[in-house]
């Protein structure tokens, strides 16, 4: 078994609605290890989401640990937390989130501008057009460089959205319902290409609603009344 890349325990969540209070998460566990592809499944309104943006630091938790590659993510100070997770976690969303007045280089390259900072990126910017470049081509995507959102079909620009995840060479990938606003077989093609992707070394966290989305990964548990269920190192059988 590989090592453990990210740990996360007895994570809680709650949010405040007015007067009242949210409880989302209730002591969620869960560990992923270096190379798998995991998948999340719940239902709508369950804390999948919550629970991911967790994972990667876009949020934090109320109580509990999240450990990425043996650092305390939230023991880090914010721009020590926001620079780690720039270069090393990659994030992919349901809606894509591309900036509609770039063509498809100019957003992947994004995340790469981000790390550089604003005086080094003049230096940078060459190679990292190049390693940009080099990413589309490896989504399938390399006759589409200069095409803007608005000419690309839904799955085209959720594999904009993969490259540009891709584009810092993280370790982890946490993938949103990235099928979630594509039709059946659209999303099949994401899938083989997250497949794909983990095949090749890279480690993946899905959550999705769907049980066949979820029968592309090496291991599938369930987040049930704000606590996961089934972390277990079964594989989930058969892909699609």
């Amino acid at each position: 078994m590989s090592k453990k890349l990210l740990t996360a325990e007895h994570i809680h969540k709650h949010y405040r609605i007015g007067p009242a209070t949210l409880k989302v998460l209730h002591g969620a566990t869960l560990a992923v290890h270096a190379g798998e592809f995991l998948a999340i499944r719940g239902a709508s309104g369950s804390g999948k989401s919550t629970l991911l943006h967790i994972l990667g630091s876009l949020d934090s938790p109320d109580g509990g640990t999240v450990v990425y590659d043996g650092i305390d993510l939230f023991a880090l100070g914010n721009r020590e937390r926001e620079r780690l997770r720039c270069m090393e976690v990659g994030f992919v969303f349901q809606f894509y989130h591309l900036l509609p007045e770039l063509n498809v280089i100019e957003n992947v390259l994004l995340p790469s501008m981000i790390a550089s900072g604003v005086l080094t990126w003049p230096f940078a910017r060459r190679k990292a057009k190049d390693i940009a470049h080099e990413v589309v081509a490896r989504v399938g995507l390399g006759e589409r460089v200069s095409h803007r959102p608005a000419e690309l079909s839904g799955g085209e620009r959720q594999r904009v959205a993969i490259a540009r995840a891709l584009v810092n060479r993280p370790k982890l990938l946490l993938a949103d319902e990235p099928t979630g606003n594509l039709d059946r077989k659209t999303g099949k093609e994401i899938l083989d290409l997250l497949s794909s992707l983990n095949e090749q070394g890279q480690t993946i966290v899905m959550v999705t609603h769907d049980a066949q989305s979820a029968g592309y990964a090496h291991r599938c548990v369930n987040l049930r009344d704000g606590k996961i269920e089934d972390d277990t190192d079964t594989n989930v059988p058969g892909r699609p």
